[in-house]
């Protein structure tokens, strides 16, 4: 089983990159904070890795803001159809198998 790691990494030009990896779990912690005058934040904690989404300019959300965050959307959306599509073929092996 894997785990959510973080790693940072050096370019040759000097630069740093991050690389972290979320292994999401029922034990990851999943919150959306909103706030009455400021942008919402989107925080992930699972373990040694925490995340958090956000708009660049906490005090003014734009269209462009808006765009990424639907694409968000979808990309999460389309994890969970693979995850429940995944899950139905296991479930159906499993089923077949006792069937046998």
């Amino acid at each position: 089983m894997l785990t959510s790691d973080a790693c940072i990494r050096f370019r040759s030009d000097g630069s740093a990159g991050v690389d972290a990896s979320l292994r999401v779990s029922d034990r990851t912690f999943i919150h959306c904070c909103t706030y009455p005058a400021d942008a919402p934040a989107l925080a992930v904690h699972d373990r040694h890795v925490s995340v958090s989404v956000s708009v660049p300019d906490r005090h003014k959300v734009t269209p462009g803001d808006l765009d990424t965050a639907r694409r968000l959307a979808d990309a999460v959306a389309a994890y969970i159809a693979e995850l429940e599509r995944q899950l139905t073929a296991q479930g159906t092996a499993a089923d077949e198998g006792e069937a046998a």
